[in-house]
């Protein structure tokens, strides 16, 4: 198996290792692997809050996008069908 694929069992692993809700033999495997992977975790969670706040702007900006999408239908719409029914 190699490192990232360890880091990344470890990553998964994680909270039920802190919870308690591992098997014997997994709990024993996150043991031995947490000092080699515990600067991951830290990282991990120093680095989920700005990322759900970007998620959230962005997931903004697009409802923004999509709501002046409408409005420019709407007046071109209103024009059309001024110019329709009016000759």
């Amino acid at each position: 198996m190699t490192d990232k694929e360890k880091q990344a069992i470890f990553q998964d692993l994680y909270e039920l290792y802190q919870e308690g809700d591992l098997g014997a033999e997994a709990a024993s495997w996150m043991k031995a692997h947490e000092q080699q992977f515990q600067h991951v975790d830290t990282g991990k969670k120093q680095s989920s809050a700005p990322m759900k706040g970007q998620n959230d702007y962005d997931e903004l900006k697009r409802m923004k996008g999509f709501i002046y999408s409408l409005y420019f239908f709407f007046i071109v719409l209103s024009i059309w069908m001024t110019v329709w029914f009016y000759f």
